[in-house]
């Protein structure tokens, strides 16, 4: 196997010099001006792209007055930004929440910068507080499976973050306080010639705690802050060769406090702090031979490190210590080339190495990666185009793994585009999923362990210890994990109704073979939850989602957008359906026999999503007012039956609104203020991360006037 896997990724280098997707100029006539590369892995305009793609671009990132990446995807159509299981740490919200693309767990949402993957998941999810918002020129998000182009880690999608490159000279500072202990500060340097372009950002961002249970000794979200600092540099050696650099660095630090149990049994408060660093390299060397053929070189190297470390405060006694670094490096050839008859093909393929090392593991772990993909776009008409492709996977570890793809776009009229695609992904168990091990002796927090670390006799040996008061239902269908298959079938329609309204739909439906779920096994003496995983062996997640945009006047655009979604594991349906399927009445433990309209689904995830936004802008006047909703989603059976089928086994739906405005005063000083969660909204069991009402004041310098080359 590893014989193989090297030979991948030998061939993938051996294809040409890499590729970065920025290259090729599409071609095709297009209505939209906006040029997307996370499609496709190739510059490709949105209205020529044929499956879901949304863009968010810097005067909307801007608008929004929005801090964090959760921030803003939590206000996109179909995107549910949800809480992990979490996989160390007494937490308290620390290592933050994924986003949810289609139904689809964070797990299958990859999150790239630069094309390049970001490391370091905490319970399945990327923590999205780690990304801000500063020096991005968009974010592209691909919904659906995407495994064909970007491996296992894109089942559910891809979400793409693309820096500014500088085209001018420049320099700005900002700063933005808010209730919460809420600061956000930047500072943005760019330099630009006609061949060199260089920008340095740095940005600190601080939070205080929250608490949303006041009787409860500790915090919902411990305070933390962190420092982030970006460099990127592009040269142009000539007409042909170019180069871009991109390194960023990252540390973020918390302050933990916890109540917990002493030898004797009496409560004892301990103390210390985690830290998170994570740092990235990038380098692309792209090299254009002709108009029709281009070719780049990608050389990634990435690491993560994240560290807790707990004493009692009355004692000085070590109590908790955790430990986790990952490592990812990676090197990948594309070449893309148009070809006769209307085709462009892109080949390519790398080779991956990773390396865990963990208390939370027995050992260092390390895995080889090699594979090759291979896509073609076929262009018979202006009005159509139809792309196939495929990946190949050899992983080390765990069995290899073909990935197709096929997608078609056709345009009857300019206004109207429809769209329909075929996706399958692979993701086979990662290491935490197999091998996790962590006890959470802390009040408030959590406890996670890995399919090979748990079982029932094991459980029920720690509700005999104390660790564990209540063993739940699910704690029965502990076992091993299969590998996942999942099929996806995205169809869509956009319609430019009038140069003032558009409009756009899309049906999908995903079905995954062993889906890997995390579920509440147990609860601990003080009621927090601890966590496992398991197969579903036949579920799926299906709906429809929509958005609508009207430009009311000059300076009014109004839009909005809505999914609704279906979830469920097969084998369910069909004991639902042959009448055998039973549950508990709360209150009373009556038994009675559910039917299809009981049964909410797959946890975690909510039917109804929507969300509407009423922007303003004139003379220096940029104001938005923008309202989230999410319906109830499952959390944990209850009953016994294993799955979500009471009111008291589902979280309330809950709806937020946000109100931001900015003044550019002149071309030098621009303000800002803003409400944030106008309705006040907490959970602090099921959103424990979620701040309630909060207002913030901002205000930005431009240091230096915008300046050509």
């Amino acid at each position: 196997m590893r014989k193989r896997a090297w030979f991948c990724g030998l061939v993938g280098l051996w294809l040409v010099v890499g590729a970065d997707a920025q290259g090729l100029t599409d071609t095709l006539a297009g209505a939209s001006d906006d040029v997307v590369v996370t499609a496709t892995r190739t510059q490709r305009k949105l209205s020529n792209v044929a499956v879901p793609t949304l863009i968010i671009k810097q005067p909307q990132i801007e608008a929004s007055q929005l801090r964090r990446l959760g921030e803003l995807l939590q206000e996109q159509t179909g995107i549910a930004i949800v809480n992990g299981s979490g996989t160390g740490g007494f937490g308290g919200g620390l290592f933050g929440s994924g986003a949810q693309l289609q139904g689809m767990s964070p797990d299958y949402t990859l999150v790239l910068i630069n094309g390049e993957p970001i490391i370091g998941r905490q319970g399945g999810n990327i923590n999205l507080s780690r990304l801000g918002l500063a020096g991005i020129k968009k974010i592209e998000i691909v919904k659906g499976p995407s495994s064909s182009l970007y491996g296992s880690e894109a089942m559910g999608g891809v979400i793409n973050i693309i820096t500014e490159v500088p085209q001018t000279h420049q320099m700005q500072a900002s700063v933005r306080a808010g209730g919460y202990g809420l600061i956000d500060a930047n500072v943005n340097g760019t330099w630009a010639t006609p061949k060199t372009k260089l920008q340095l950002l740095y940005n600190r961002y601080q939070l205080g705690a929250i608490d949303n249970q006041k009787a409860v000794f500790g915090n919902d979200q411990d305070p933390f802050g962190s420092h982030t600092a970006q460099l990127q540099l592009t040269h142009q050696f000539s007409p042909k060769l170019k180069l871009m650099l991109y390194g960023r660095a990252f540390s973020e630090a918390s302050n933990n406090r916890y109540l917990v149990a002493d030898t004797a049994g009496q409560n004892a408060t301990v103390g210390g702090k985690t830290t998170i660093k994570d740092g990235t390299l990038n380098g692309v060397l792209s090299y254009r031979m002709n108009a029709k053929w281009q070719t780049h070189l990608r050389l990634y190297a990435t690491g993560y490190h994240s560290n807790q470390t707990l004493r009692q405060e009355k004692t000085g006694e070590s109590y908790y210590y955790d430990d986790f670094k990952q490592q990812f490096y990676r090197a990948e050839s594309q070449t893309d080339v148009q070809l006769p008859g209307k085709n462009t093909l892109s080949v390519g393929g790398g080779f991956v190495f990773e390396r865990l090392n963990t208390n939370r593991y027995q050992g260092i772990r390390t895995n080889n990666i090699g594979y090759a993909f291979l896509q073609n776009e076929w262009r018979p008409t202006q009005n159509i185009n139809v792309i196939a492709g495929f990946r190949y996977d050899a992983n080390q570890q765990y069995a290899s793994r073909l990935s197709p793809k096929l997608a078609l776009r056709y345009s009857p009229t300019q206004k109207l585009k429809l769209t329909a695609s075929f996706g399958a992904g692979f993701k086979a168990p990662d290491y935490r999923q197999l091998y996790l091990s962590f006890l959470n002796n802390a009040a408030g927090g959590y406890s996670l362990f890995g399919a090979n670390e748990i079982s029932l006799p094991k459980l029920q040996t720690l509700q005999q210890q104390g660790f564990v008061n209540t063993i739940l239902p699910k704690a029965s269908s502990l076992g091993l994990l299969k590998p996942e298959v999942s099929r996806g079938i995205n169809v869509g329609a956009h319609w430019q109704i009038s140069g003032k309204l558009s409009a756009e739909v899309n049906l999908f439906n995903n079905d995954i073979d062993n889906q890997i779920i995390f579920d509440v096994i147990a609860l601990r003496p003080n009621g927090a939850q601890v966590f496992s995983y398991f197969n579903v062996t036949r579920s799926f997640t299906r709906g429809i989602e929509g958005n609508v945009q009207y430009q009311l006047g000059k300076y009014f655009t109004l839009s909005g957008g809505y999914q609704y979604l279906q979830t469920g594991d097969k084998d369910v349906l069909q004991q639902l359906r042959n009448g055998n399927m039973f549950g508990r009445q709360p209150g009373t433990n009556q038994v009675v026999k559910l039917s299809r309209a009981d049964y909410a689904g797959l946890p975690g995830r909510s039917k109804h999503m929507a969300n509407a936004k009423v922007a303003f802008q004139k003379q220096g006047w940029v104001a938005s007012l923008r309202a989230i909703y999410r319906s109830s989603w499952g959390t944990f059976d209850q009953d016994g039956n294993a799955i979500i089928n009471r009111p008291d086994e589902m979280a309330s739906g809950y709806t937020t609104i946000n109100l931001a405005a900015s003044k550019q005063v002149n071309a030098r000083w621009q303000f800002s203020a803003g409400l944030e969660n106008l309705l006040n909204y907490t959970d602090a069991v099921n959103l424990p991360g979620n701040m309630g009402f909060n207002a913030f004041v901002g205000c930005q310098f431009q240091l230096v006037k915008n300046k050509k080359p």
